[in-house]
């Protein structure tokens, strides 16, 4: 087999995947792993499409449709960027990341198959590593969603199995596509299959050619990039601050971040003690939020989606959130950080102030009319960020609709959002 992706690999696909990760951070490698297997489930929207956590492909009808169309789900920045470079005399950079490669590879299988290919590899330039597929089936998990069942392994050219020289001899000339995909494009690609391979059950048992005897069944969904409440997420349920392990001791002068023990804490110090000053030698203001259909009476009984640079381009993510339209009787966000800070971005027009976190667990509003104190103080806030509109603060929660902010004081760097 291959070799399994390092530590060094493993942090790039998570940083690619829009996972943040302390500078100098000693995450085992073990812990770095389950946070891109939690990733890559985000990526393939895991748990709104399989909430049961398996997937028996017995119990599902065949698809129709394009596959292609639905496995190059991208994102709103990723059309941005592409557009930018249609109405440039830029060329695109071949620099790509690995979550890109891998996504890219499993459009090329949903191409194949609408093709009518069937046995497919998927090759570094220089064919020194190589996946052998052959795809089982593809069927319906739901009027949206194609699953792809294959059967799959992996080789090194130094140590290629007899299974994959027979694969390729038996289906070389004779409908065998091959596919041009990176090694750590493979790699990640691996990992997910890996991942999915777990979710078949024993007693889904298709018929196997006899080269098939050590290849594992597996299964591919449309993947495409985080959405901003799962980066969020993500990027705030990460343990302690320097090696991600279970936190258990808070920075009492700030209580922004979290470590494991003493020795962690004093290791970061250096990095976290600009932030930590600033924080604790801030103005707090107290201020009281509405939700949107409070604030604005007119939108009842509308139905608002949060559409952001990261949102999907097949607009999967909006229909997994399943929305319910506004009302005025709206219950409080849930209070997911406690009485711990959090960052928020604040959003400023002439009338009104939106206030989110990165997961959406808050999103309200300040009226001008209803707190034309406040409403200044923010406004002032925001005209110091992003074209005077928006900027990032430190929050707490104070009650189900108070929020205590520190504005002024600025963020080190404003955050991936």
């Amino acid at each position: 087999m291959a070799p399994k992706m390092v530590r060094e690999e493993v942090v790039n696909a998570l940083v690619a995947l829009g996972i943040d990760l302390p500078p100098g951070n000693k995450m085992t490698e073990e812990h770095l792993k389950k946070r891109l297997s939690r990733a890559l489930d985000c990526a393939q929207l895991f748990s709104q499409r399989l909430p049961s956590a398996t997937m028996d492909p017995a119990s599902l009808s065949a698809w129709s449709g394009s596959l292609y169309a639905k496995f190059t789900p991208g994102s709103v920045m990723e059309s941005s960027h592409l557009m930018s470079l249609m109405q440039s005399d830029r060329r695109p950079s071949e620099e790509r990341d690995v979550f890109y490669d891998m996504r890219e590879a499993i459009a090329c299988l949903g191409h194949v198959f609408d093709q009518g290919g069937r046995f497919i590899v998927l090759q570094d330039e220089g064919q020194m590593s190589a996946i052998c597929v052959r795809v089982i089936d593809v069927l319906k998990l739901n009027e949206r969603t194609p699953v792809m069942i294959l059967s799959y392994d992996r080789s090194l050219r130094s140590s290629m199995k007899p299974s994959m020289v027979q694969f390729l001899d038996t289906h070389f000339g004779r409908g065998l596509v091959d596919i041009t995909t990176s090694v750590r494009g493979q790699q990640l690609l691996l990992r997910l299959l890996s991942l999915n391979s777990l979710r078949i059950p024993a007693s889904y048992k298709p018929s196997r050619q006899p080269y098939e005897k050590d290849y594992r069944l597996s299964f591919l969904m449309p993947t495409g990039p985080l959405s901003m409440t799962d980066i969020g997420t993500m990027n705030e349920e990460k343990g302690c601050e320097l090696c991600g392990g279970p936190a258990t001791k808070r920075c009492s002068a700030c209580e922004s971040v979290v470590y494991c023990g003493k020795e962690c804490q004093s290791e970061g110090w250096p990095s976290h003690k600009k932030q930590c000053h600033a924080l604790s030698k801030g103005t707090w203001s107290t201020m009281r939020f509405q939700s949107q259909a409070a604030a604005m009476p007119m939108f009842e009984g509308h139905y608002s989606a949060n559409i952001n640079r990261y949102t999907r381009s097949d607009g999967e993510e909006l229909v997994a959130e399943n929305h319910a339209p506004l009302s005025v009787n709206s219950p409080p966000p849930p209070n997911v950080h406690a009485n711990r800070p959090f960052v928020l971005k604040i959003q400023s027009n002439p009338v009104s102030i939106r206030i989110y976190d990165r997961r959406r667990s808050v999103d309200l509003f300040l009226m001008i009319y209803n707190d034309p104190v406040n409403f200044k103080k923010l406004c002032e806030a925001t005209s110091t960020g992003f074209r005077g509109i928006k900027c990032y603060r430190w929050a707490k929660r104070v009650s189900d609709w108070e929020l205590s902010i520190c504005l002024d004081r600025k963020l080190a760097e404003d955050p991936k959002w």
